[in-house]
């Protein structure tokens, strides 16, 4: 049976993904290398994590990765915080439970007495990271749920996994693959530039430009109907007609 990357765990900032994306990278942890089957699915529960890496073009030399995730679990449209994917199971499944067990939710399909579990909450990261058969792509898919959250070890306080608390992980190794796709402009405006539209910072005013700046500018040029308004007031502009 295929284990999780991790258990009972959260995490909590990308600082603490970074770290396991980099504890699977030396070694430390195991990568999922393929889909989860029936029983793997079921074996899903708080604290989970999984790290696989995407299917890319060339990955059929290597056998590695996976095309998509699969869980078989129906999730609600999905919320962005501090860079991270959430989402929230839309029906939480049926789990078997003793039959002396007196759950007030439990029913009895078939005989046998069921109760709905927690509803889990599914957190999803990924990266690009240089490997050595080039840039890939990796996620990590975390679950969890808001009863027991507070239970969770961090990756910092796991008695499992005190080595990956210790491991420095290389600067710049790691990149967001949501950050990765904002681009900078081509031509930024000039924070000074006294026509510019960028936006100033939340909270503050916009800056002025100095004045030895803007005595170097050419002065803005007018509407072309503004233009020809000016000009039917100026003589030196006025048609000359000859004198009968």
């Amino acid at each position: 049976m295929q284990m999780p990357t991790c258990v009972q765990l959260r995490v909590r900032t990308p600082s603490d993904a970074n770290l396991i994306f980099h504890a699977v990278h030396v070694g430390l942890l195991p990568m999922v290398t393929r889909r989860l089957d029936t029983e793997e699915r079921r074996a899903i529960e708080s604290g989970c994590v999984y790290v696989w890496e995407e299917r890319g073009t060339n990955s059929e030399a290597t056998g590695i990765g996976i095309e998509r995730w699969t869980d078989s679990i129906q999730w609600g449209p999905s919320r962005v915080r501090d860079e991270f994917l959430y989402y929230q199971e839309r029906k939480p499944m049926l789990a078997e439970v003793d039959t002396a067990s007196d759950e007030s939710d439990a029913t009895t399909p078939g005989g046998r007495r069921y109760f709905r579990r927690q509803t889990l909450i599914k957190q999803t990261y990924s990266v690009f990271v240089a490997t050595t058969y080039g840039r890939r792509k990796w996620h990590l898919i975390a679950y969890f749920t808001q009863e027991t959250l507070h239970e969770l070890y961090t990756i910092q306080n796991h008695p499992y996994y005190s080595q990956v608390a210790t491991l420095q992980v290389p600067p710049a190794m790691y990149t967001c693959a949501r950050s990765s796709r904002i681009r900078p402009p081509l031509n930024p405006p000039n924070p000074f530039h006294p026509y510019s539209t960028g936006p100033s910072s939340p909270g503050s005013h916009h800056t002025l430009a100095p004045l030895s700046y803007l005595k170097t500018l050419p002065p803005r040029r007018r509407h072309v109907v503004d233009e020809m308004a000016l000009m039917s007031f100026n003589p030196d502009t006025w048609p000359t007609y000859p004198k009968l």
